[in-house]
């Protein structure tokens, strides 16, 4: 009887120590996020973290040309969106398999929420037979050979971290051209992107930053805004 009860304690503290692990994890990546770091020149910059070898586990081969691969990658499982993951990272490298050139997407390490890209027509119809499509793929989008990136780049709500509690930016990156360019108009954020639409058009719902103060408007309605990835401009729709 008292091997059973020792045994039964043994499963509960064990039962507890994952939950409280899942816990910490959670609170270290995704609320905590990447602390900001002040310098005697006041300038703010990230502070790094050395990411686990994620070259070995989560590199790939994109459009025969491109490896890349994360650094400090949470692969978040939760249903979220057509892809149901998401891929929180702090800097995305990609190597040229040409000319064996790497770079990081980033100058510094940023709260990546997710990136993906679109699949090539005639690559989605053969993968589809086969049942093998790359997590990293966003069905329905058509942006081209380019990587959508979706991140916090500023702390925007002061806490000293970057991470999901700050607003979302989205970048398109062309790794032919080594191109990094931030898509969305000044003080507007990311709260949606739509799937199934036109070729090279980003489709997503935007919405635009809260006035603070006693003079505050009423509250901003979010509004869609369309991007062109090849012609790199975009265009707000308002609201009827």
């Amino acid at each position: 009887m008292e091997k059973f009860r020792l045994s039964v304690y043994f499963v509960i503290g064990i039962i507890v120590i994952l939950i409280v692990f899942t816990l910490l994890k959670s609170w270290f990546v995704y609320d905590r996020g990447i602390e900001l770091a002040k310098h005697p020149s006041n300038s703010i910059q990230t502070v790094y973290v050395e990411p686990d070898d994620d070259l070995v586990e989560h590199s790939a081969v994109v459009w025969g040309k491109f490896l890349y691969y994360p650094l400090g990658l949470n692969r978040d499982r939760e249903n979220f969106g057509p892809r149901k993951t998401l891929n929180h990272a702090q800097n995305l490298v990609f190597v040229d398999l040409q000319t064996g050139r790497n770079r990081k997407v980033f100058n510094k390490s940023v709260y990546i929420w997710d990136y993906f890209y679109g699949a090539e027509p005639e690559k989605l119809s053969s993968d589809s037979e086969t049942g093998e499509v790359s997590e990293d793929v966003f069905p329905g989008l058509k942006t081209g050979k380019k990587f959508v990136i979706v991140g916090m780049p500023e702390d925007t709500n002061k806490d000293g971290y970057l991470n999901q509690k700050d607003s979302k930016k989205v970048f398109v990156y062309d790794p032919n051209y080594d191109e990094l360019l931030p898509i969305l108009p000044k003080k507007f954020y990311l709260e949606k992107i739509l799937p199934d639409t036109p070729e090279n058009k980003l489709v997503m719902i935007v919405k635009r930053e809260e006035e603070s103060g006693p003079n505050k408007k009423k509250p901003n309605l979010p509004t869609l805004f369309i991007y062109d990835t090849l012609q790199k401009r975009g265009q707000m729709i308002e609201r009827p």
